[in-house]
């Protein structure tokens, strides 16, 4: 890249942090010093392989937004396509969908008897053989594991035409997604596709669980092999600043005890009770207090109490732009999977930049110190910052709703 290639791409940064009103501090001056190196080795023609970035660090850097940013600025000077960012949510909702896709059409085509070779040939009756990287305990008999053919067709898809991938907010919790990553990563360094993936977990700590830890190794040493690793350090968690007078998930609130006026301060409205609804999610129903245009009102204990799951919450992140969340205890006083879900319907409406307003009893302060020692609840307490809080008075108790 020369000269005038490179500054491009740093005023654009720069301009971006701008507009947001904010400059770029020293550690991430730094880091975009590096990703204007990266930007340099894309756009050039380089022979040799372009090394990919990892970058990781505490909640509320500005790493997501300053890959976003890059990711703005480069994708615009290579061929339409090239270049795909996707949450880590949506990478593996896709290849699921896409896998899932696969079997399906597999299945619709015509097989050979068995004895006469294809798919059926000995598939019941031998063992497997074995494969290179570690695999999780094996899917219950409902639930049969996709052939390999349908999970590298899926992988293809995904990169089909791909020179940057950026993958944000990268994360392992489970065994499935370990596996699947590994695929994913181990395809893409063969094809050549150049890899930018932020993170809050440095590589070696992916699948923190010790007993399941070993399953994301070798996408580790991918990860380790072909990427640059670096940390956004620093004493800054920016979400502490919040996010009045901004859009999104920023614009959201966080109302206690959230009263009938502190809600139409907001421009909103408390559903009656003849607008209980359903919202359906493929073959799943849901009870919610209202499905409104653009709008979602549900219950804590129906959206966190209920086995929902990352699926439907992407889903209505595209339906309902605005999410009201009723009565939302201490997540201490709720089962460790209630509490796992409501992390989930946070880093999602962050990702999909929904804006969230929260009705609670508690003060949002109460609630974020109190947040249980759950997989990634760190980066909720962060995330949660960006609301703004409004107390109120002191209310009657009948003013409270209970949606």
């Amino acid at each position: 890249m020369t000269s005038r290639r490179l500054d491009r791409v740093r005023r654009a940064v720069e301009a971006a942090a701008a507009r947001e009103g904010f400059a770029l501090d020293a550690d991430q001056s730094a880091l975009l010093d590096r990703l204007v190196r990266l930007g340099d080795e894309l756009a050039g023609a380089r022979r040799r392989p372009v090394r990919g970035l990892y970058v990781w660090g505490p909640a509320g850097r500005g790493k997501s937004w300053l890959a976003g940013a890059f990711y703005a600025a480069v994708a615009a000077g290579l061929p339409a396509g090239a270049a795909t960012r996707v949450h880590v949510y949506d990478l593996f909702r896709a290849l699921h969908a896409a896998i899932h896709a696969q079997r399906v059409s597999a299945l619709a085509g015509p097989r050979p008897a068995v004895g006469q070779g294809g798919p059926t040939r000995g598939w019941r009756t031998r063992a497997t053989a074995p494969v290179a990287e570690p695999t999780p305990p094996g899917p219950s008999e409902n639930s049969p594991e996709p052939r390999p053919g349908a999970v590298d067709s899926a992988i293809d898809g995904l990169l089909r035409g791909t020179t940057l991938l950026c993958l944000d907010e990268l994360h392992l919790h489970d065994t499935g997604d370990a596996t699947l990553l590994t695929r994913l990563l181990r395809r893409a360094f063969a094809t050549g596709v150049v890899v930018l993936a932020t993170s809050n977990y440095e590589p070696g700590t992916l699948l923190p669980n010790p007993l399941w830890h070993h399953v994301a190794e070798p996408g580790i040493a991918l990860l380790r092999a072909h990427l640059d690793v670096v940390e956004l350090a620093g004493p800054t968690d920016y979400r502490t600043l919040g996010g009045r007078g901004r859009a999104g998930f920023a614009a959201g609130a966080w109302l206690r005890p959230g009263t009938t006026a502190q809600l139409g301060a907001r421009g909103l409205r408390r559903p009656g009770a003849d607008e209980a609804t359903a919202v359906r999610t493929g073959s799943r129903t849901f009870p919610v207090a209202a499905a409104r245009a653009g709008e979602l009102w549900v219950a804590f204990d129906d959206l966190a109490g209920r086995p929902t799951s990352t699926l439907e919450y992407l889903d209505w992140s595209v339906r309902f732009p605005r999410w009201v969340v009723t009565d939302v205890p201490l997540l201490t006083s709720v089962d460790r999977e209630a509490q796992q879900r409501f992390v989930a319907v946070v880093d999602v409406l962050v990702d999909a930049d929904v804006e969230l307003v929260v009705t609670s009893p508690h003060a949002l302060t109460t609630f974020r110190t109190a947040l249980p020692d759950r997989p990634d609840a760190f980066r909720t307490a962060s995330r949660l910052q960006l609301l703004t809080e409004d107390a109120g008075d002191t209310v009657p108790a009948d003013d409270v709703p209970r949606v």
